[in-house]
């Protein structure tokens, strides 16, 4: 199965938050975390990035990238979003711990990593319904 999510990408200008790969599929890259960063271009090619004024000959664009499939919706963006950073096994272990935790089983703490998803969750379904809103991309079919 091809990586869907690639993660610290660089280019230097701003990629578009949707990106149409006009494969007459209807697939398309989403693009978020866009952040402009300084990077130290070395004469070998190679790139790094920097937090260092004095060190940085360049600024660049690193974003993550969601290749996605049709349909173009704010729903399909989310689910294959967070498929690609937690696969149904993931979410299904932290579910089970977490009620194990709740009837005792387990240590209290092991309530917080599920707690720790739900909290991304709902952060992941906020960017994408924002992104979605400035791009004029609908919820659902």
């Amino acid at each position: 199965m091809k990586q869907k999510l690639n993660c610290g990408l660089l280019n230097d200008i701003r990629p578009a938050k949707i990106q149409d790969l006009n494969n007459g599929q209807g697939t398309f890259l989403y693009n978020f975390n866009i952040k402009e960063v300084m990077v130290v271009k070395e004469e070998n090619g190679g790139i790094r990035i920097t937090t260092k004024k004095k060190e940085a000959n360049a600024t660049m664009f690193q974003y993550d990238s969601l290749r996605v499939e049709y349909p173009k919706t704010a729903d399909n963006i989310f689910a294959t979003l967070l498929t690609a950073k937690y696969p149904a096994d993931t979410e299904s272990k932290l579910i089970n711990e977490y009620q194990s935790a709740e009837l005792g089983l387990l240590d209290e703490s092991k309530k917080q990593p599920y707690i720790d998803f739900l909290e991304d969750r709902l952060a992941i379904r906020q960017m994408v319904d924002a992104d979605c809103q400035s791009e004029n991309i609908i919820e659902s079919l």
